[in-house]
């Protein structure tokens, strides 16, 4: 593992805006990097060692394309690398095609069990971007209402701070000054 890669992935670890994706730089112009432009905030660059895309919630996409898989057992290394040198969250995408079908299943297996990282098949590059797109979303979603939540939270404390208030006394020209002291 060259020094590289292991900063790289130390480097990722950092926190990527919601809504923004940061890519490896090798998927400039590719299918994936089409499908994302415009839907969400792609950044790409160069040094991103084993990972192919970082998310915002500290989690991070390795991508196993069709000829990955039939070309033989080189992408189980960077895999294993990953897992040892990250505290990220892994997602592995793997193109899981007519031609790469009879691998999947070893794939799937040494992803799964042996690894205990998430496995998410897609059919090619259009499908995978259309499926980054969603964990980009869902994460933004889940930020938003957390916020909301904490905001609710906080309202329902004052609202019932000023009802206790308010059942002390019973005299109207202290209530109007609790309603609207603020």
């Amino acid at each position: 593992m060259t020094a590289k890669e292991t900063t790289s992935v130390e480097a990722g670890a950092v926190s990527v805006p919601y809504g923004h994706v940061i890519g490896n730089e090798k998927w400039r112009g590719s299918q994936i990097a089409q499908g994302l432009q415009g839907k969400i905030k792609l950044i790409l660059e160069d040094g991103l060692g084993f990972v192919d895309f970082h998310l915002s919630n500290r989690s991070c996409i390795l991508y196993i394309s069709e000829s990955d898989l039939v070309a033989g057992n080189g992408f189980k290394r960077r895999l294993v690398r990953f897992r040892n040198a990250s505290s990220l969250h892994g997602i592995v995408i793997v193109e899981k095609t007519q031609i790469s079908d009879q691998y999947f299943p070893a794939v799937q297996k040494f992803i799964v069990l042996e690894l205990g990282m998430t496995l998410l098949p897609v059919a090619n590059q259009g499908e995978a971007s259309q499926l980054i797109i969603q964990l980009v979303s869902s994460s933004v979603c889940a930020s938003e209402q957390t916020s909301i939540k904490s905001e609710n939270v906080l309202l329902f404390s004052c609202l019932s701070n000023l009802y206790s208030k308010l059942r002390v006394t019973r005299d109207p020209l202290l209530y109007f000054q609790l309603c609207f002291a603020d």
